[in-house]
């Protein structure tokens, strides 16, 4: 690759320990191997004439002031915390600063860091905003009689600038006028708005002056004085140059320089091509004598490398006549492919979307990145790689597909398609009610084979060419016919909104829906929405009346569903049904566990209390018995009463008796109970 050599100034130095340094300049450190150049050398030697850091907290010799400074930071710490210089709300203008005279007849640099207050602040910090209300840095070659100014600091941004109102060095060359034996500076600001204001400071001062004609240039550091100047010729990729700049006794002060030689084997670009080309890859360098030798990563050594295919080439380039002198360079070559390109397309059918799947095929490692689609029907065309496109009408049609790889390689493809008529679904179906199986009829027309239905509330499609279906409840239901040709590519699809009307409202309420017989129910509901009715009590009564309340009596024990059937307007119908429990209900009763047969009115007697249901006892009997078993008394009665006394009329003695007692009810049920009953005389 070719290096251009640019008058750019090279500069490269070296501070060592002492007032001394040295830079070398060169208009470029890159140049053709064997090209000659110019190094200059720039040394500058300086003593400190002044140096004035204020860390005393007082003026040093050689200082004139017409103000006392203030040295205790009240407007903040200076970068190295140690004090400055300042002129605060005590100090009026104008506010100088002034140095002894020094000999600068060799020239110098003076450097001090400065700062301003910033506008609006108070007390000894309050900065000046007006451009009439900055510092001067001023030179005097007559003992102070005359000034002539090295650089007027103007306020900028209105005493905002956050340079100015921060700690900045300043460095500036003392100008050629002011190059004497005698030569004082000043800071001076000679316009306030008064001792309140304006306030700014100074901080670690120096004048360095040039010290004159002891020192000298030692090229190559071979002890020789040498001009400033030098002139070489470069014969190998880096060559390195040294100059020292002292003055032969106790300052000395080193600078080098590295300079490049190169060659630009000067190879073509990167290049790509589609398909096989038969080309050859050629180094034409440039830079050095002319007279190379090369070796390729082949095992070439000429300039040329002959039928490159695929991969990284690179060469290797010595200057015969300069061996120091190589270079390398490399290029990436790539012989693309071309895609392979392909498509499918389907439905082909007037009025859907055609769906176009690119089907394109490239060697693996290689990708498609663009593609472009001509549907060649009023100019329509896509970027997708697989798009969809309606086509307006039946006809034939010529679809295009370019893609590029992502090399830039480009092909196409031109495929014909037809696009037939589609087929038109459609059905019917009569009106239904809530419950009842609808039959759709599939009208359809045009050229279709295939018939699928869905309906709304069913998780399964139902494929034939009729249907039918139940809905589970009364509403709008859309039903969805889609029909497709023998290929399922041309199909159709067609949503009906299908209504089923509900079933008529024929529930009812029964009160009471339990007791004995005969059990009086009545039945209340609301006829209002029907035109005719039938009630089955199911015990061989029904009745066709139609009212709000029907009533109806079961004379007999058993569970009646007593069933309504309701016709509304539409012919729609419905049936509700409702338990009635007809039957008798359980005897309950108490049985006492002690007698006291005294005759004094008190639990005379041993019976058994009832509590509910006496008078559906059919057959009853007890039997009491002593404790060895032996029957004492037995009655037939539910409603006897047992006077402690055996069958010939004995009062028994006092003791523990048992009983057995068995008797059933109307409901059918037996009952069968036994304990014992504590007999108390006395």
């Amino acid at each position: 690759m070719k290096i251009l050599i640019t008058l750019l100034l090279i500069t490269v130095s070296f501070w060592s320990y002492s007032q001394c340094t040295v830079t070398i300049e060169t208009q470029s450190d890159s140049l053709d191997c064997g090209d000659c150049f110019d190094l200059t050398a720039v040394g500058v030697a300086q003593d400190t004439l002044l140096g004035e850091d204020f860390n005393s907290g007082a003026l040093g010799p050689g200082w004139f002031t017409s103000q006392t400074l203030m040295y205790t930071n009240p407007c903040g710490p200076t970068p190295d915390g140690t004090p400055a210089g300042w002129f605060g709300d005590q100090q009026a203008h104008p506010r100088e600063l002034e140095t002894n005279d020094y000999d600068l007849s060799c020239g110098g640099d003076i450097c001090f860091e400065m700062k301003y207050a910033t506008q609006g602040g108070s007390g000894s910090c309050e900065g000046p905003d007006l451009t009439g209300e900055g510092v001067d840095l001023q030179y005097s070659i007559d003992g102070g009689v005359t000034w002539v100014s090295i650089h007027y600091e103007a306020v900028l941004n209105n005493g905002t600038d956050p340079i100015q109102t921060q700690w900045t060095q300043y460095c500036h060359t003392i100008p050629a006028a002011a190059m004497t034996t005698s030569t004082r500076f000043r800071w001076i600001q000679t316009g306030t708005s008064g001792a309140g204001n304006d306030h700014w400071g100074l901080d670690n001062i120096a004048v360095l002056g040039t010290i004159c004609g002891t020192y000298y240039y030692d090229w190559n550091v071979d002890g020789t004085t040498d001009p400033a100047d030098t002139n070489d010729c470069i014969i190998q990729n880096v060559q390195t140059y040294d100059v020292v700049f002292t003055d032969g006794i106790s300052d000395s002060c080193f600078a080098s320089i590295d300079m490049y030689g190169v060659i630009d084997p000067n190879l073509p670009n990167d290049t790509s091509f589609c398909g096989l080309i038969d080309t050859a890859i050629v180094s034409n360098p440039i830079g050095g004598s002319g007279d190379y030798d090369y070796v390729w990563n082949n095992g070439d050594t000429d300039s040329i490398y002959e039928g490159p295919t695929i991969g990284n080439y690179y060469v290797d380039i010595v200057d015969v006549n300069y061996p120091g002198c190589t270079a390398s360079d490399s290029i990436l070559f790539q012989n693309y492919p071309f895609a392979d390109v392909d498509f499918d397309a389907s439905p082909l059918c007037q009025g859907s979307l055609t769906n176009f799947t690119d089907m394109s095929t490239l060697p693996p490692g290689f990708n498609i990145d663009n593609w472009s689609w001509n549907f060649d029907n009023q100019g329509n065309t896509s970027t997708d790689q697989n798009p969809s496109y309606e086509f307006t009408g039946v006809g034939t049609y010529n679809v295009k597909l370019t893609v590029e790889t992502e090399f830039g390689c480009v092909t196409d493809t031109t495929i014909e398609l037809f696009i037939e008529p589609s087929p038109y679904a459609n059905f019917t179906y009569p009106p239904v009610c809530q419950g009842e199986e609808i039959q759709f009829t599939n009208t359809s027309i045009g050229n279709f084979v295939n018939s699928k239905w869905f309906f709304e509330t069913g998780t399964d499609t139902v494929y034939s060419t009729d249907a039918s279906y139940t809905f589970p409840s009364s509403g709008t239901f859309d039903v969805t016919l889609t029909i497709e040709d023998a290929n399922g590519d041309c199909t159709n699809t067609n949503t009906i909104p299908v209504t089923v009307l509900p079933a008529p409202d024929v529930s009812f309420v029964a009160d009471p829906i339990s007791g004995e017989p005969v059990l009086d129910v009545s039945f209340f509901n609301d006829p209002s929405n029907l035109v005719s009715n039938y009630w089955d009590f199911a015990d061989g009564n029904n009745t066709t009346e139609l009212n709000d309340t029907i009533f109806h009596s079961f004379t007999d024990a058993g569970v009646y569903t007593v069933t309504h059937t309701g016709v509304d307007a539409n012919g729609c119908t419905n049936t509700y049904s409702t338990d009635i429990f007809v039957d008798f209900p359980e005897v309950q009763f108490e049985i006492p566990n002690i007698v006291t047969p005294n005759n004094d009115g008190v639990n005379d007697g041993f019976y058994i209390n009832y509590k509910a249901a006496y008078e559906t006892i059919t057959e009853f009997e007890i039997n009491i018995l002593n404790r060895w078993g032996t029957s004492l008394r037995t009655y037939n009665e539910p409603d006897f009463v047992w006077d402690g006394k055996s069958k010939s009329g004995t009062q028994v003695a006092d003791g523990t008796y048992f009983y057995k007692i068995t008797f059933k009810t109307l409901k059918g049920k037996t009952y069968n109970e036994h304990g014992f009953v504590q007999v108390v005389n006395n």
